[in-house]
């Protein structure tokens, strides 16, 4: 009997970890974010700037060999210094935090001014750059903030920036935009925010900011795992199923 019931609680404890899992993993809001979809050698759902566009100064394209997972990733080459960016419109809710990230690899890249990073449009706010020749890929990121009356953005993947033009091929791979709890302390972050919107007082600011709320859910999910095992323990005993001790049959 105990053998059996070792087999439910197993059983039930898996079954709660993987629907754990399910529930509450972020959810990407990025259209195409590892660049499967493509079409004539371009990423479905991204759309290409330049900045002092000429033809045959900026290459955009799909690459196949040495992406970090699947079969593509993307690459901006610019021939000459500019400021040039794969861009896509997300939707995002006014109040609320977001993680823009994804992983970077370069090759030539100027190493005087700004490098291939994550941004956003209209906004001077970037993740970590790269530059140089950097052959493994390396994890970047951006934290946002969004304000009132704002309800799309326009995120960059780029190779540089603005005021900053750079040479050099930039290539990006896995990339994610997800809403989270709260902004990490000390983190610089982009704040966008719609300056027709009504301004709160600065005391309202701080009240609005979304508390920290690491583990919550986890504690919330061990509660409810222990109540299933519980109710699980509680029949098999009160159904004179389970003994407190085991029989010989049972050794």
């Amino acid at each position: 009997m105990l053998k059996k019931m070792t087999v439910y609680v197993t059983s039930v404890m898996l079954f709660c970890l993987i629907f754990y899992q399910w529930v509450f993993a972020a959810e990407n809001l990025l259209q195409n974010p590892s660049f499967e979809d493509t079409n004539n050698n371009m990423p479905v759902g991204w759309y290409t700037w330049v900045w002092d566009y000429k033809p045959d100064i900026v290459d955009f394209r799909v690459e196949q060999e040495g992406s970090r997972s699947g079969q593509y990733y993307v690459t901006i080459e610019n021939k000459e210094a500019r400021d040039s960016r794969f861009l896509q419109e997300v939707a995002v809710k006014p109040n609320t935090s977001y993680k823009f990230s994804g992983w970077i690899k370069t090759e030539n890249v100027g190493k005087d001014v700004l490098g291939a990073n994550l941004s956003l449009e209209g906004n001077v706010t970037r993740s970590k750059d790269v530059r140089g020749t950097v052959d493994e890929w390396q994890y970047t990121e951006l934290y946002i903030r969004i304000g009132e009356g704002v309800d799309t953005i326009k995120l960059s993947l780029g190779l540089g920036g603005y005021g900053n033009l750079n040479v050099g091929k930039a290539s990006f791979d896995d990339v994610a935009f997800e809403e989270v709890d709260s902004i990490p302390e000390g983190v610089n972050y982009a704040l966008i925010e719609n300056p027709d919107a009504v301004s709160e007082s600065k005391d309202d600011e701080s009240k609005s900011e979304p508390g920290n709320t690491e583990g919550k859910y986890t504690t919330v999910w061990l509660v409810v795992s222990c109540v299933v095992l519980a109710t699980i323990f509680f029949y098999y005993y009160s159904s004179g199923k389970l003994k407190l001790k085991d029989n010989k049959d049972d050794e």
